[in-house]
């Protein structure tokens, strides 16, 4: 849904643009599926064919705890790819980039987890927020009012982190992934 629900409400509105326009889609570094980028709380995306990734029950992962949150990544993935193909896609006026907002306690992320995850996330990860790990919703929120009013001097698809323009993962850097992700979202969302 994260993709599909982006592809449609963009493509609708893609010939009633007042140009120039801006379109900032919210990602997140969990799609690098390292340590460093999500803290041990999401697995690594598992990148599999678009249609795969659409239909329910075709992950490998079998706990629901576990196949929820390596959806989360993979979709989170699949909207760089996304907005890379948009980036060839729109019209030269129309710049579009995935935006990161970083560790954000509070955004429910870990909603589903265990008792001693959640108190973590509601009690001890907002701390954070004091140290460079983390931004607080507030932070986060300014950030991207930034980036929309303001956009950013990177190329249309870039991938943003907080303000600066960022290289994501190597993974997301696929244009064939990217294409093949667009013409399945046409079909799905019957567009072609």
């Amino acid at each position: 849904m994260n993709v599909l629900a982006n592809h449609l409400f963009v493509r609708l509105l893609t010939d009633h643009f007042a140009k120039p326009a801006r379109i900032v889609i919210t990602t997140s570094d969990t799609h690098f599926g390292d340590l460093r980028h999500n803290m041990g709380m999401v697995p690594a995306p598992q990148w599999t064919s678009p249609r795969a990734l659409m239909t329910p029950g075709t992950t490998k992962t079998t706990d629901t705890l576990t196949a929820g949150r390596t959806a989360y990544s993979t979709s989170k993935l699949a909207v760089i790819h996304q907005v890379h193909e948009f980036a060839r896609q729109l019209p030269a006026e129309v710049e579009i980039y995935s935006w990161n907002p970083g560790f954000v306690p509070g955004t429910g992320l870990v909603r589903d987890a265990s008792a001693v995850q959640r108190f973590a996330m509601k009690w001890v990860m907002p701390l954070m927020t004091l140290t460079p790990l983390s931004v607080s919703a507030k932070t986060a929120g300014t950030y991207l009012a930034r980036l929309m009013v303001r956009g950013h001097s990177a190329d249309s698809g870039a991938y943003i982190s907080l303000g600066t323009a960022e290289r994501s993962s190597q993974e997301s850097y696929n244009p064939d992934r990217e294409r093949e992700l667009w013409r399945e979202c046409e079909k799905v969302c019957d567009l072609s």
